[in-house]
């Protein structure tokens, strides 16, 4: 059976867990463990944000949009804070945009759970999941999972849910020259993420320069790098393989054919004619 994939709340709850205390008499009552995270409603005011958060980008729109997104229908996932050493006050671990959303609301509260675990490592968990994080942000967070908590690329492959080639692939972003990425994050949504990893990939710095200006028209896909990527190679992996590809579905659908061959039709017949010519045509012959 494959892996489960983690989510942002397996894994507040997995970190939570090993440094559970053990259980209180109350929780013994009750059949608890005392190792699940405590449900409150904390304070807006109270709470403190932390500045080495992974998310540094935070697009007004959109959090706009949360804001709306809540007053009509509520908060559906919690905050995650801890405690400090003052007491009431807390310090954010995850979740600013959604403490963000209650402070443009006016709210005086909302609703926190309070974790014990390695605050900084859920935060860039939480942080690396989110679909919306832009892909500069995605590659600087894993880079700290990796270099700061000592994960394998493989661990980080189970947070995100995907291959340890995908999360190679997001790493490679941060080799994009400099002002490449300060372009990229004044404008994140002129290119998408798969994109900018595309182009981390193309080896020749002028030609990863050339195609980056076509993001200023909008013109930068995912399929624009790889067809200027195979045009500079012809001799490259990517042809190749799709030549390779193409002609073993060509075999296997003639063998189909060879098997059902005594029901052709005229116009089956012509068909194959037209075919073979145009294999001619690619043969030179």
């Amino acid at each position: 059976m494959p892996p489960k994939k983690l989510t942002r709340q397996t894994a507040a709850t997995v970190l939570q867990a090993k440094t559970a205390a053990p259980a209180l008499e109350t929780d013994r009552l009750f059949g608890l463990t005392g190792a699940l995270p405590r449900l409150i409603e904390a304070d807006v005011a109270a709470i403190r944000t932390d500045p080495n958060q992974p998310r540094t980008v935070f697009d007004e729109t959109a959090l706009a949009s949360l804001a709306a997104s809540i007053e009509r229908h509520g908060l559906q996932q919690p905050v995650l804070v801890q405690e400090t050493v003052e007491k009431g006050v807390y310090r954010l671990v995850a979740g600013e945009r959604r403490l963000r959303a209650h402070q443009m609301l006016g709210r005086p509260t909302i609703a926190a759970i309070i974790t014990k675990g390695k605050a900084e490592e859920i935060a860039l968990i939480e942080n690396v999941q989110r679909v919306d994080l832009d892909a500069i942000d995605l590659a600087r967070g894993l880079t700290q999972l990796i270099d700061s908590h000592g994960y394998a690329q493989a661990e980080v492959a189970a947070v995100l849910g995907c291959s340890e080639a995908e999360v190679s692939k997001r790493l490679k972003v941060l080799d994009l020259p400099v002002d490449i990425l300060r372009e990229y994050r004044e404008n994140p949504d002129a290119v998408s993420r798969s994109a900018l990893v595309e182009l981390a990939f193309v080896g020749d710095e002028g030609e990863v320069r050339r195609l980056w200006q076509s993001a200023r028209t909008g013109g930068l896909t995912v399929q624009s790098v790889r067809a200027a990527r195979a045009s500079k190679a012809p001799g490259s992996v990517e042809p190749m393989r799709v030549l390779g590809r193409s002609i073993n579905r060509i075999e296997k659908e003639l063998k189909a054919i060879d098997a059902v061959s005594t029901a052709m039709q005229k116009e089956h017949r012509e068909l194959l004619r037209d075919l073979r010519m145009r294999i001619d045509d690619l043969l030179g012959e």
